[in-house]
């Protein structure tokens, strides 16, 4: 009995390991074109926030990169999904970065007034 289970386990897992290697014909023959849309669904769905495009592009530039690594993408299509995913990611870097800057702004407002506060404070307390 243990040996009928053992041979199962092992054709299962040679299943496991050859399903890629065969699957890559199939996508040479045009099935490909459904990865790049699905990537595409999960980036939207993702892209609520900025951080949330930026997660997206980067996500969709480690499938892409994935599946031109697999053979499921051609050359031509991976350099031109790379190039509108890495701009995607820079747009988001930059609006992270901008958002960061209007919050550290408005953090150093608040502290010159807090400043300027406290050395009224002061002169106020020297008066007395």
């Amino acid at each position: 009995m243990a040996i009928v289970i053992a041979l199962i386990l092992g054709l299962l897992a040679l299943a496991f390991v050859l399903y890629p290697l065969l699957r890559r014909s199939e996508a040479k023959s045009g099935a490909d074109q459904v990865a790049p849309a699905q990537v595409e669904l999960r980036e939207q769905e993702r892209a609520a926030t900025t951080e949330g495009q930026e997660t997206a592009a980067k996500a969709a530039l480690q499938e892409v990169e994935l599946d031109y690594q697999l053979g499921n993408i051609d050359e031509p299509d991976y350099r031109s999904m790379r190039e509108r995913y890495m701009r995607r990611a820079l747009v988001a870097l930059k609006a992270r970065y901008d958002q960061e800057q209007a919050l550290d702004e408005m953090i150093e407002e608040q502290l010159r007034s807090m400043r300027e506060q406290n050395e009224e404070d002061k002169d106020d307390a020297k008066q007395r």
